[in-house]
């Protein structure tokens, strides 16, 4: 399918597969040379392997910055692993992209829609404008870095589990 990729004050018109095998969001390294968007390195390059194993070469060493992509009046903000990729293929979506955006009609009709509950709410122009997170490119190149924020709920009955919690940290 044909969708919209912004960075910054760019825009492309991007071919993308939607790819029910493809663990992460991928991005071709000839799209990245022909708009000479800027990409990161990754600080310890991972190893991401093909449909039968094999690993991929040249992919797992670099990224862009979370960008907008559109489809309509559907917005998603991701970031993409740079790979190579066979010509005419700008973008691949992975499976958990497809399950968080579930598109009606891509698998049996010309015409998709994104009308989940779920899309149709947080997936706007202005939510995906209204990015709350700063870039930290200290934290995000940080090998030792996990998780950056966590929530979580206990019942009342499990409050074990929050006695590592500070006081403070503890809502009841």
């Amino acid at each position: 399918m044909t969708m919209l990729l912004h960075w910054g004050d760019k825009q492309w018109r991007v071919w993308v597969l939607l790819d029910t095998s493809c663990s992460v969001p991928l991005i071709s390294q000839q799209l990245i040379r022909e708009t000479n968007m800027s990409t990161k390195e990754q600080k310890q390059p991972f190893r991401i392997e093909n449909y039968i194993g094999q690993t991929v070469k040249g992919v797992g060493e670099k990224y862009t910055e979370p960008m907008i992509l559109q489809y309509r009046h559907h917005f998603s903000r991701e970031t993409f692993e740079v790979s190579p990729m066979e010509a005419g293929v700008d973008l691949f979506l992975p499976f958990w992209w497809i399950t968080k955006h579930p598109p009606q009609g891509a698998w049996d009709s010309p015409e998709m829609r994104f009308s989940s509950p779920d899309c149709l709410k947080q997936c706007t122009q202005f939510e995906t404008a209204d990015f709350l997170l700063s870039w930290d490119e200290a934290v995000a190149t940080e090998p030792e870095a996990r998780i950056v924020g966590y929530v979580s709920t206990v019942k009342k009955e499990e409050e074990e589990p929050l006695e590592n919690v500070l006081e403070k940290f503890r809502s009841h």
